[in-house]
């Protein structure tokens, strides 16, 4: 015997939620292919290189071991997962043996952006502090943002560094434990489609501190960035996003929970659960905050 639910009309649903950030797997949760090494960015669905750097952008996921690009430690480092999830992306903001060496990483909007209409922006970063050897890496640097744009960049056509960016942390960052909100407001001058993040300010225009110790390596300043927000709600990219659950990107379509079926995912309006034996069964939906929308 099989029973079907649909619950129609939720005016809080996943989906709904889902419409509010134009970052797709925005905290980087889903991804191709468990990371093994640095420079796999691409495993990470939807997010692709915006820079022509051959090392890095990296990709952290708990999937990966602790001597590779595991969560929370990896074989550089040791940093708490933000919001106890998954997974995260690290790239550096400058380096001394480069001028003006720079990572970015980047993706395509789900909608493109309405010209006059106010957008609120955010992202939680950390200070990568590691050890490489015998040394302490991870100078503190400024200047670390967000910034749109109406094409897709590449290594071969790498985002420009015109010390400009839509969000930026002007303060230098040097917290390596707690994960810092950068997060502001602009109206947008530009039907952008796409949004990428690193530093896009030269050398000159870079405020960096050095560690000055004798073990310390003075030679590039790496951060971590999770929770990529853009979003018409001012309330969801200041705080809202940080507090959503790890699953919170959907569940894989006809997902099978043993004998419960649940899809479609993406859903829109209607979500079905398929039960594939008879038993009294109690469904509730609540919304990100906790409260309950159905039952």
């Amino acid at each position: 015997m099989r029973k079907y639910f649909s619950i129609m009309a939720l005016t809080v649903t996943l989906a709904t939620y889902a419409q509010v950030n134009l970052v797709p797997n925005f905290s980087f949760e889903n991804y191709s292919i468990c990371p093994t090494a640095e420079d796999q960015i691409q495993y990470v669905i939807g997010w692709s290189k915006f820079s022509d750097v051959s090392t890095t952008p990296d990709y952290y996921n708990s999937c990966s071991s602790s001597s590779a690009m595991g969560v929370p430690k990896s074989y550089s480092c040791n940093q708490p997962a933000n919001r106890n999830c998954s997974a995260y992306i690290g790239l550096c903001t400058f380096a001394t043996s480069t001028s003006n060496y720079r990572e970015q990483i980047g993706i395509q909007l789900s909608q493109q952006m309405i010209i006059g209409q106010k957008y609120y922006m955010s992202f939680a970063t950390v200070l990568g502090e590691g050890w490489l050897g015998n040394n302490l890496s991870g100078m503190k640097s400024n200047n670390i943002g967000l910034k749109f744009s109406k094409v897709q960049f590449s290594p071969g056509s790498p985002a420009p560094i015109n010390n400009f960016a839509h969000l930026k942390s002007s303060l230098v960052i040097s917290d390596s434990i707690n994960w810092q909100l950068v997060s502001g407001s602009f109206i947008a001058d530009s039907a952008y489609n796409y949004v990428m993040l690193g530093n896009f300010y030269n050398d000159a225009n870079t405020n960096v501190v050095n560690y000055g110790c004798g073990y310390c390596l003075d030679a590039f300043c790496y951060y971590l960035i999770d929770d990529i927000c853009v979003s018409t709600d001012s309330l969801f990219c200041n705080g809202v996003v940080n507090i959503l659950p790890c699953s919170y990107t959907g569940f894989d379509e006809n997902k099978n929970f043993g004998n419960i079926l649940i899809y479609p995912s993406p859903l829109y309006n209607e979500l079905y659960i398929s039960i594939s034996y008879v038993s009294k069964l109690n469904i509730e939906l609540t919304d990100i905050y906790g409260r309950l929308v159905y039952s």
